[in-house]
């Protein structure tokens, strides 16, 4: 099994726990347990959740650590990243207080990488931490994006 097909059933059986597990899962879902064991299951190669049954079960997993999961695994596997959107879209008035996020955070991802190859030798404790700063930055875009597209649309925000 490739390394993005494991990450999919591993996302897939996280996804399951989040839900409560298979038995609960198959309450919210056209598939039964036996059905979502397998695809989670790292002995069933060939057997992959369906995307309505993603559908179904992600947003139930929401409280879990690394949720979306499955869709998480599928954009790493397209050599994405997925950064979810705000529920409420921020309006105009926040774009001021967005821009000076949006500059500290990319402030700090300069840091990141200035010290990080400061001692000349970039390493895995740098890759990480200039990965938690730019999802920072990440999530202020995706903000700001909203805002764009909210305006855009024809609301007046």
């Amino acid at each position: 099994m490739t390394p993005d097909r494991l990450a999919l059933k591993v996302a897939t059986s996280e996804m399951n726990k989040g839900v409560g597990g298979l038995e609960a899962g198959a309450a919210f879902t056209r598939v039964g347990k036996s059905m979502l064991a397998d695809y989670g299951s790292l002995n069933r190669p060939d057997s992959f959740v369906p995307i309505d049954v993603v559908l179904d079960l992600e947003p139930l997993s929401r409280e879990r650590t690394g949720w979306p999961h499955v869709t998480q695994a599928l954009c790493r596997a397209m050599g994405g990243t997925f950064v979810a959107e705000p529920e409420v879209p921020a309006t105009s008035a926040d774009l001021l207080t967005l821009c000076g996020q949006l500059s500290a955070e990319f402030n700090d991802s300069v840091n990141a990488v200035c010290a990080g190859l400061a001692d000349g030798n970039w390493c895995s404790k740098d890759g990480v931490r200039l990965g938690l700063e730019l999802d920072q930055l990440l999530r202020i875009v995706v903000q700001m994006r909203a805002v764009a597209r909210h305006t855009s649309e024809g609301a007046s925000a």
